[in-house]
């Protein structure tokens, strides 16, 4: 199955702005101009408009906007902001960027009666920072939805105030309308000391409780989230505070008819395709991600049941075992056995994409079982999806790590150390707990160097890795048994 990744005729794509309106799926996104590789050049986006029936194929419908000109607010790039159906038209709100005036990021205002084709506003910008408060550098990603429990539409931008930490003075402030027209200051509304800037935020209800949802640059690179009882806040950390893993960025969601929620995110591009090159702005599509409500109020994320319906045809595959004990039952049942020990090896695919999916069943595990992902046959250089007993966690590995150079020196044969640049090697990590006799629903879809992978349909890891590898999928337990059943791999 081919997978939406970005436009036909882009190098990449970024921030995707997603709408739901008459039972079709619109997705704004930023697109870079072509050949585009650094600041400030590939950042002169354009929005750029693909609609869907169905979640899984995409059309392209063209341009929605583009620059504008000289000392015009949009005149460097067309930024992120929200798109809605309100007023009986079609709504854009957007960051303006012009690199050479005073106020670079204002609030913009695009219309539509078609959805298709739109009309900035002559007001343009709608709104700009007030510099006693606020710096002028980020003012920027609206977010714009219609608050009925305040009767009014709500618009939420991301800034920065000015006292505080200045790596952490990022905040979330919020103007309120009656007509999409006229705006009115009401303040910060999250302050948490914690970002640059809260980019991409957007806020929600489901049943009684609130969710807000932003992403982090400056440390982490993740889309995570917050809960309360008010839109008002305050706003609370949940144990499980993440969309996706590491590099499912700049998420934003719409909800459809059947009130199921959907994020869409992008993954970065990195210089020259390589594992070792810089992580640019800018990248491919993920799949998208469906949120649900658990008991606790917290959000559970798994794979959309329309992308595992779409991958259809069986692909053919075979088990190589490397390491330690192992049994299988069938063609689709795979059992290591490696108490006090180690026992892997590998699911041979020929196709670059496919999705695999298994159930797994934990026995007496005392350390941690899982999934080897893009490695080479002594399980070396690798990625490790990793369920951890002890930590009650899952997590994403990038090996091998770096060793004092004792042993660099004094070992021949130990692999290259990975230089993971600011993911490091340890590259996301979530709650997981689980114990033994769990059976653990697992998909991973890999599509050349995209790796996305949904677990327990509780959590998600995103990651990229280019490059052909000696295999693309294996499994592993390290001090106990694992059953891996319900074996598919599917195109």
């Amino acid at each position: 199955m081919d997978i939406f990744r970005k436009l036909s005729w882009a190098d990449s794509t970024g921030d995707a702005i997603p709408l739901y309106h008459d039972g079709i799926y619109h997705i704004f996104s930023l697109t870079s101009p072509p050949g585009t590789t650094v600041y400030p050049a590939r950042l002169r986006t354009t929005w750029e408009h693909s609609v869907s029936r169905d979640l899984v194929h995409w059309e392209e419908v063209g341009t929605a906007l583009s620059p504008g000109e000289g000392e015009e607010p949009d005149a460097c790039g067309v930024w992120t902001g929200a798109a809605v159906y309100g007023e009986k038209q079609y709504h854009i709100f957007y960051t303006g960027y012009n690199y050479n005036v005073h106020f670079q990021q204002t609030i913009c205002h695009a219309v539509s009666d078609d959805g298709i084709h739109f009309e900035k506003d002559p007001k343009n910008p709608i709104i700009i920072p007030n510099e006693e408060e606020y710096e002028v550098v980020d003012w920027r990603d609206p977010y714009v939805f219609y608050n009925e429990d305040d009767n009014c539409w709500w618009l939420l931008i991301s800034g920065r105030k000015k006292e505080g930490p200045p790596s952490r003075r990022g905040c979330i402030v919020l103007y309120r309308s009656k007509d999409l027209d006229n705006w009115e200051y009401y303040g910060p509304i999250y302050q948490p000391y914690h970002t640059n800037c809260p980019e991409c935020c957007e806020m929600y209800k489901i049943g009684k409780l609130w969710y807000l949802s932003y992403s982090r640059f400056s440390e982490f690179v993740n889309t995570i989230y917050r809960v309360a009882d008010s839109p008002f806040g305050p706003w609370r950390t949940p144990k499980m505070d993440g969309i996706g893993g590491r590099r499912f960025y700049a998420a934003k969601s719409l909800v459809n008819d059947e009130g199921r929620r959907f994020y869409f995110a992008w993954a970065h591009d990195r210089a020259q395709q390589s594992n070792f090159g810089e992580w640019y702005w800018g990248g491919q599509f993920c799949i998208p991600h469906e949120v649900c409500q658990n008991e606790s109020g917290e959000l559970d994320v798994k794979l959309p049941r329309e992308y595992v319906e779409a991958w259809l045809e069986p692909v053919a595959w075979s088990y190589e075992h490397k390491l330690g004990k192992f049994r299988t039952y069938g063609d689709r049942c795979i059992y290591l056995d490696s108490v006090s020990t180690l026992s892997y090896g590998f699911i041979k695919v020929e196709e670059k994409s496919f999705l695999f999916s298994c159930k797994v069943k934990p026995v007496d595990m005392a350390d941690h079982f899982g999934l080897l992902l893009k490695s080479d046959s002594d399980a070396t250089q690798c990625i490790i999806l990793a369920f951890d007993k002890g930590m009650q966690r899952a997590e994403l590995l990038n090996l091998p790590m770096e060793v004092d150079p004792f042993w660099e020196a004094s070992c021949t044969n130990i692999g290259i150390p990975k230089d993971a640049g600011p993911d490091g090697i340890r590259v996301c990590e979530k709650p997981f707990p689980y114990k033994d006799g769990d059976v653990i629903d697992i998909k991973v879809a890999i599509d050349r160097d995209m790796i996305e992978i949904f677990a327990g349909e509780k959590i998600a890891f995103t990651y990229r890795y280019y490059g052909d590898t000696e295999y693309q999928i294996g499994l592993m337990a390290q001090d106990g048994c694992a059953e891996f059943f319900d074996i598919r791999v599917t195109e």
